[in-house]
């Protein structure tokens, strides 16, 4: 009976493509640029994504603090992209870019800049009671002193040169 079963699905995978139309390019109706960018038809159209259920939002934080002399600035660029595949199914991913803009003026890096993922989660909400959900969390590295007042960094001090090293 496994066989059976098996052989009919293997059969029914070969024959879609004979059930496929094809279509001439001839047969494709003319449309003005101005059509196509209102109405985009792109991936959505390819891989059957309705825009309606797509949400992205972007936000940028920027933080400044002067310590002991010396002046430190982040800047974060974060976006999250939603999309709700059926009514009780959504799956967001957020991603990010972290930049120091004050860094041209001799302050060392604290963090490489460059792109990094936050976050990303699966939500299934079948009752307005019951949530099932997957996340995966992470915040960028080079936070300043590690939360902790009193840790010292060496990376936070300039580097001594032979002349300012004490002499014995």
């Amino acid at each position: 009976m496994r066989d059976k079963n098996f052989r009919l699905l293997v059969v029914a995978l070969l024959s879609l493509p004979v059930l496929a139309f094809g279509q001439l390019k001839e047969q494709l109706k003319p449309q003005s640029f101005s059509q196509l960018l209102t109405q985009p038809q792109g991936l959505v159209g390819l891989i059957g994504l309705d825009p309606s259920r797509f949400s992205m939002q972007h936000s940028y934080s920027l933080s400044y603090m002067s310590l002991g002399g010396r002046d430190f600035s982040q800047g974060v660029y974060l976006n999250t992209m939603s999309y709700r595949f059926s009514d009780p199914l959504q799956v967001s991913l957020q991603w990010g870019v972290l930049n120091q803009p004050l860094s041209g003026l001799g302050v060392p890096s604290l963090y490489q800049n460059g792109i990094f993922l936050s976050g990303a989660s699966v939500e299934y909400k079948p009752s307005r009671n019951l949530s099932i959900g997957v996340q995966y969390n992470r915040a960028p590295g080079g936070l300043w002193y590690r939360g902790y007042p009193y840790y010292n960094d060496s990376r936070l001090r300039p580097a001594e040169s032979e002349e300012d090293k004490p002499k014995r």
